[in-house]
């Protein structure tokens, strides 16, 4: 039989409604009767109403092995929504590819006890692997539990995202079955026969080559290149802006390398961080992050077109499936500060999707940050697009 998936979308206002169109539509897809499991993603609107419509997807589906999240927008192949009610759907069914659904209760500790739960559960497994993340924002810190994770599940690849949905709440939700938590994580554990290829989209423009610290502590930059950061900064800005620093809050960011001790950062092959303030007195900027003086930074931009070039030479690279392999469906994890808010107009990453892949089942979500692997190590991302596709042999 091989591996069938499909993928629907409702924007139906009743939540049980828009579940079983979704379910419907996503099995039809994939030409099946019933699913092995699947995914939703499901947008704050019909919060009230989360558990009536996994129990009708349940029942839809004919399968209690649902995983998913609340979320600010959804999208399939072809199509997206934010901040609208809208349920989207991956059904799938394989007899050689196995699908878990997962969910750990997020501690104290924000995230290391979840991170030895989730690793307990699927490690050990001799076959290719790859977990997707849904976690929540709000009570989980992505840095130790990835760390955790790493020590927990040697080499698991993962992707994923951060849940979101209503802008205005401080909380979001993780699905499991007919169960709806909060401060939780839900995953899906795929393994068998699979060849996951992940490719990563930076939203963000370089402004140059990068610098190196020549002075700061904690999240403090103090001199790039030996000279004020701020100066730098704004030697690097177009003319127009450098006095206008105030126009650009939630714009300018900084690059990061993967691995701290890396002496240089490799084309595409960074961390965005978010420039957090400047102090004109000092020439200071202040940033999401810890840096270390001697590391090699980028000052970047936020930017629709050079966001919109990044992706497609994403998605060139990975048109063509792995030798003898066939794409069976796909995830796509897009940051809540793309879409709409970032070019100016919905459906440019899907239209995008759509015209590399045509009908292949892709489905995602906008999230609050992005989980893939860089240079072999899980890490979390920010203003990117995170894209993972999953192969058999043809």
């Amino acid at each position: 039989m091989g591996t069938s998936a499909g993928v629907g979308l409702s924007t139906a206002d009743d939540a049980a409604h828009a579940a079983r169109q979704a379910a419907h539509r996503a099995l039809e897809s994939a030409r099946i009767g019933r699913a092995d499991w699947a995914v939703v993603f499901a947008t704050a609107p019909h919060r009230p109403r989360y558990a009536a419509l996994l129990a009708a997807l349940q029942d839809t589906l004919r399968t209690e092995s649902i995983t998913g999240c609340s979320a600010w927008g959804v999208l399939i192949g072809q199509e997206e929504v934010e901040g609208r009610p809208a349920v989207a759907v991956l059904a799938a069914r394989s007899d050689r590819l196995s699908g878990t659904t997962l969910l750990a209760p997020v501690g104290e500790d924000r995230g290391p006890g979840a991170a030895l739960e989730i690793g307990r559960r699927v490690a050990g497994g001799s076959d290719p692997a790859l977990l997707v993340l849904l976690t929540d924002p709000f009570a989980l810190e992505p840095d130790p539990f990835l760390r955790e994770l790493a020590r927990a599940a040697p080499g698991l690849r993962a992707i994923g995202a951060a849940a979101s949905g209503d802008p205005r709440a401080t909380g979001t939700f993780q699905f499991f079955g007919r169960n709806v938590a909060t401060r939780s994580l839900a995953a899906l554990h795929l393994s068998g026969g699979l060849r996951g290829v992940i490719g990563i989209t930076q939203g963000c423009q370089p402004l140059g080559d990068p610098c190196r610290v020549t002075r700061g502590a904690s999240n403090l930059i103090l001199e790039l290149d030996g000279r004020r950061a701020l100066d730098v900064l704004r030697s690097r800005l177009p003319v127009a802006l450098r006095d206008a620093l105030e126009r650009l809050a939630g714009h300018l960011f900084v690059g990061l390398p993967p691995d701290p001790a890396q002496a240089r950062i490799e084309p595409g092959e960074y961390l965005v961080r978010g420039l957090l303030g400047v102090d004109p007195e000092r020439g200071a900027l202040a940033i999401g992050a810890t840096i270390r003086e001697g590391q090699p930074i980028l000052l970047a931009l936020r930017e629709g077109q050079s966001a919109r070039d990044d992706l497609k030479q994403m998605l060139a690279r990975l048109g063509t499936p792995p030798a003898g392999c066939a794409y069976r469906f796909g995830f796509y994890f897009n940051c809540a500060a793309r879409g709409t808010s970032l070019y100016g107009m919905p459906g440019i990453d899907t239209a995008y999707l759509s015209a590399t892949f045509g009908d292949l089942p892709i489905l995602g979500f906008f999230g609050n940050a992005e989980i893939a692997p860089l240079r072999g190590t899980n890490h979390l991302f920010t203003h990117t697009g995170v894209l993972g596709l999953f192969a058999e042999e043809a």
